[in-house]
């Protein structure tokens, strides 16, 4: 999901002015906006840091690979129809267990 800030597009920013009308009331009613000036008090600047930009980077690189590598289901659909696909039942409950570990670390 691509965010627009100041003409921006999402992951291609490096650096964002975006500036705030001071709400002069604390209740639930909404500030009116004072325009688009990036100079005054009120104007917060938003860096983003080289991680983030790499981050962004593979992110784009990433979404336009295609989601499945059509080259190996092809591979892996000759094989089972040759009969000469392997399960190997060792490999898939090690992956099970190391899913599981790694679902634990993270509290799920």
């Amino acid at each position: 999901m691509a965010n627009t800030i100041n003409g921006y597009q999402g992951n291609s920013a490096t650096s964002v002015t975006t500036s705030r009308a001071q709400q002069s009331q604390r209740d639930n009613t909404a500030a009116t906006p004072t325009g688009n000036s990036e100079s005054g008090s009120n104007a917060a600047e938003v860096q983003i840091t080289s991680t983030a930009s790499q981050l962004a980077s593979l992110g784009q690189t990433l979404s336009a690979m295609p989601a499945i590598d059509v080259g190996r289901v092809a591979k892996l659909s000759q094989a089972l129809a040759d009969g000469t696909y392997t399960i190997s039942a060792d490999k898939i409950a090690s992956g099970l267990m190391q899913s599981d570990h790694a679902l634990a670390q993270i509290g799920i």
